[in-house]
């Protein structure tokens, strides 16, 4: 593909991105949300609404600084749309951009933008729209920002054309257009962006009230392919309940529950298996699929702590039985064999790490008297995952000789503790297969510094090719999982309850991207 020249540039519409100098793979782990509980309904679902109920709620509806994937699971796509969009197994697929080029030395992507594209107020977007939120992410460091880096000219030679230059070629730049650091935002929104919205997708922000729903409209000004089917879509996520949810499920006054609670889920499979109708006429099912999204026992690497000993970490990887830790997600979990899940290119599912084995774990943490321990490895993490995963571990660690001290913390302790301060020994994360990088990040969570990984990741993200991408990466899940910076326990496989009469819910990434539109009630 050849490059655009300058003469079919517009004046004024170029701008070089001067980007702060950033540490490669600077990343903000984002823990698992694993709230249990579900919501309490107000009413009946009407038969041009549909009720789901959500496992976590978002903190706030700013998709540009709010963490997280429950803000993910509930705007992106539906209230947001990005230049390109994920396909039910993760890769990139048309999104704002219908189709796109990609040059023959990987520096130059050409995007061609949907013409019918709208924002939620009815003006057209175009391609000056995505070259300033590009802009605009980059020089405020907003959600998706770490993944442009490597940008170095965009400019807009035509309003359905934009062009993104790299300083070098970077094989994942189009998988990151598919998440925030592809969002077109609206310019002239005039909106608070935590409690509103102004995106382009195929729904609105039409209430929220924190911690109990968002409700979602139908954008009346949306032209393009992903029309709503459904006027209106309320994500419920009040943990107070008067009946369960899976009940709620099978009486109609709930349309779905997606990624169940482990509490929910043996109803829900009871529910699922019956024979026949309920008393209203309103069968179940369940959905299963999987996820981007990996449950990690990360490790601090620094020198003070005592996990900055590669024996002590391969003890504790020998140590944990990743099959029990998996099966207390009640059928929503599968154990890891190394840093990717299968939704990843470089998925080696041969390569199974540190197998569960209590002799070798006993022999290497036999390396160290009691004494050098401290009293205990300290795992602190965020009390959303439960005391039930903390105890576990700890009594797999106990059982080969390695003593631990176990603490869940609020959410802003954790932010201070963990990850400000890295004040502790062993945490939880969740870590999507994406976020592989942050172990090249000396300044990541886990503050290990190995030049070897650091060199290794740039040759992943510098492939020309996706074969090539997937090959390295490979090799670099090997390489790291060898040095052994955390361990990695089980990729996350959420379950979906739904009514037999409600069609076109997604069965893969639904923890993280749930796309609406395609949901009706049919009778």
């Amino acid at each position: 593909m050849a490059e655009h020249t300058g003469k079919d540039i517009r004046a004024g519409i170029i701008f070089i991105l001067v980007l702060v100098v950033l540490t490669t793979g600077v990343y903000l782990a984002w823990p698992l949300i694993t709230g249990q509980g579900s919501p309490r309904l107000s009413g009946l679902r009407s038969g041009d609404t549909i009720r789901i109920a959500a496992r976590e709620a978002p903190q706030s509806l700013d998709i540009r600084t709010e963490e997280g994937s429950p803000a993910d699971q509930a705007l992106m796509g539906n209230v947001y749309q990005t230049l390109l969009a994920p396909d039910p197994q993760g890769n990139p697929a048309p999104g704002l951009a219908q189709s796109w080029d990609v040059s023959a030395d990987g520096l130059i992507y050409t995007f061609h933008i949907r013409t019918d594209a709208r924002f939620s107020d009815g003006r057209a977007l175009d391609s000056s729209d995505a070259l300033w939120s590009l802009q605009q992410i980059v020089e405020k460091q907003y959600a998706g920002h770490e993944w442009l880096t490597n940008l170095s000219r965009v400019n807009n030679p035509a309003p359905t054309t934009l062009s993104i230059g790299l300083n070098r070629p970077d094989a994942h730049l189009l998988t990151a257009l598919t998440g925030r650091a592809g969002i077109v935002y609206d310019r002239h929104a005039q909106v608070d962006y935590s409690t509103e919205s102004a995106g382009s997708g195929p729904y609105r922000v039409k209430d929220w009230q924190p911690g109990i729903s968002l409700t979602l409209a139908r954008n009346e000004h949306y032209q393009g392919p992903d029309k709503a089917k459904t006027d209106t879509v309320v994500l419920t996520y009040d943990r107070s309940r008067d009946a369960s949810a899976v009940k709620q499920v099978q009486e109609g006054n709930l349309d779905a529950i997606v990624d169940l609670p482990p509490a929910d889920a043996t109803p829900a499979k009871e529910a699922a298996s019956k024979e026949g109708k309920t008393k209203t006429g309103k069968g179940v099912k369940l959905l299963n699929g999987p996820s981007q999204s990996n449950l990690v026992l990360a490790f601090n690497n620094s020198s003070g702590s005592l996990l900055s000993d590669q024996h002590v970490r391969e003890a504790v990887r020998y140590a944990l039985d990743r099959q029990s830790l998996a099966d207390l997600e009640a059928g929503g979990a599968k154990p890891l064999g190394g840093p990717l899940n299968e939704m990843s290119p470089g998925f080696d599912a041969g390569l199974q790490a540190f197998p569960h084995d209590t002799d070798k774990a006993s022999r290497f943490a036999s390396y160290y008297a009691q004494p050098y321990y401290r009293g205990g490895l300290r795992l602190v993490y965020q009390d959303t995952y439960g005391k039930r995963i903390g105890d576990l571990i700890a009594s797999q660690l106990k059982e080969v000789g390695i003593p631990s001290k176990v603490t869940m913390v609020d959410r802003s302790t954790f932010r201070d503790q963990v990850l400000g301060r890295h004040d502790y020994d062993m945490t939880l994360l969740t870590m999507n297969n994406d976020q592989i990088g942050q172990f090249a990040d000396p300044n990541a969570t886990m503050l290990f510094d190995n030049r070897e990984v650091q060199d290794a990741w740039i040759q992943v993200i510098g492939s020309t090719s996706q074969d090539q991408y997937a090959s390295r990466l490979g090799g670099y899940a090997r390489q790291v999982s060898d040095l052994s910076p955390s361990d990695w326990l089980y990729a996350r496989t959420p379950q979906v309850l739904t009514s037999s009469k409600l069609q076109g819910m997604p069965r893969t990434m639904v923890d993280q991207y749930l796309p609406l539109w395609n949901l009706e009630v049919k009778d």
